[in-house]
């Protein structure tokens, strides 16, 4: 007999994406959760931060990662971006041993309806571990244990198979507080989310 081929997921989302609904209360969750199924894709706002962090791994100058960074036309996305850079360059400027992380990676939710897309930001080697990070600058939810143990959490499962031996974490660019780890319960708090969703979109 043939294989049956999995059908395409309900919903793909980024990593922020999907943090930011799983802060939400169910009200919200349910409303936000359709609005995204209508919409083709998202804006990515971060973009520029990103790339410059990997201009300045990459040794560009700083009128290269000024160029990036003012790139956009939307002086709000300047400004949070500028801020979210320049405290990524205050905590990990100093680093020697700082590079990009070139894996990308997903996690597949609710039997494969729910998709997370996890692209982390860089990298930093230590005596002791490779730790990776994905960069948080969003200024409303703001980050917490319970939402950064959800980050890390997904992000692990995401790179289980690919690069297992790394220690994933999140680096908050809003407070400058960097968070690593998951609880026994976030497992089950992430599917719950997850299959919610996938309960909604099959429901609307």
């Amino acid at each position: 007999m043939p294989m049956m081929s999995q059908p395409p997921p309900l919903l793909s989302l980024s990593l922020n994406s999907f943090i930011r609904i799983y802060a939400m209360d169910p009200a919200r969750q349910i409303s936000e959760v359709l609005r995204r199924v209508q919409q083709s894709s998202g804006y990515d706002f971060y973009r520029t931060m990103n790339l410059a962090i990997t201009a300045r791994i990459n040794s560009k100058s700083q009128d290269e990662i000024a160029y990036i960074l003012n790139a956009s036309s939307r002086p709000d996305e300047i400004s949070y971006n500028k801020a979210a850079y320049d405290a990524f360059e205050k905590k990990f400027g100093s680093k020697k041993k700082l590079t990009t992380f070139e894996k990308k990676g997903s996690v597949k939710l609710a039997d494969g309806k729910i998709v997370i897309n996890v692209m982390p930001s860089f990298m930093v080697e230590t005596s002791a571990s490779m730790d990776v990070y994905h960069i948080w600058a969003i200024q409303n939810p703001k980050m917490d244990k319970s939402k950064a143990n959800c980050a890390c959490y997904v992000m692990e499962q995401a790179f289980k198979k690919s690069a297992p031996n790394y220690r994933y974490k999140l680096f908050d660019a809003t407070s400058s507080k960097t968070y690593s780890g998951s609880s026994n319960t976030t497992g089950l708090a992430v599917s719950s989310v997850a299959d919610n969703m996938a309960k909604w979109i099959e429901n609307s």
